[in-house]
């Protein structure tokens, strides 16, 4: 039963060596323990100051960031669509000029095949004259050896004439 309800002899010392354990704190470690912790106390509210801070910091650099890339895309589309008219206009002035100089390559050729179907007329009109002339010349050879016979076309030729005239 003695460790159930204490004696009063063993109450009185226990609140005698209680009272010199507190004065022996209080006279030499309160100061340093109150220091202590109230140092503590002013490092975990400057960590916590500086946490806002870093906190207002990062959600400054978000929102920075964040027009940065707003900013960054939609100089992306005018550059991409800037590109586009440029490719656009670049295929149409190189259709405008194919089409130009298919039309002047046409052109050039109907002029070059007039010139050679001229050319060409000009030599078959040269060949067929040559001809022509090669062979009456053998014609009229064999039908000047006779004499009588150059009489009668001149005469002929010379009634046809007058006859026409």
């Amino acid at each position: 039963m003695g460790l159930i309800t204490p004696d009063y002899g063993l109450l009185f010392w226990m609140l005698v060596s209680f009272s010199i354990l507190l004065f022996l704190l209080k006279k030499f470690a309160w100061k340093q323990i109150i220091y202590s912790i109230k140092s503590r106390e002013d490092e975990v509210a400057k960590a916590l100051r500086e946490a806002e801070y870093a906190r207002n910091e990062v959600a400054q650099l978000q929102e920075r960031q964040a027009q940065v890339v707003a900013k960054a895309q939609a100089e992306r589309d005018s550059i991409l669509a800037e590109a586009k008219k440029n490719k656009e206009r670049i295929i149409e002035e190189a259709n405008t000029k194919a089409l130009q100089d298919s039309q002047k390559m046409i052109e050039q050729a109907r002029e070059t095949i007039s010139r050679e179907k001229e050319a060409a007329q000009h030599e078959l009109k040269h060949y067929a004259s040559n001809i022509i002339l090669q062979a009456t010349e053998r014609i009229l050879r064999s039908e000047l050896k006779d004499k009588s016979k150059y009489e009668e076309q001149v005469n002929s030729i010379i009634n046809e004439i007058s006859t026409q005239n």
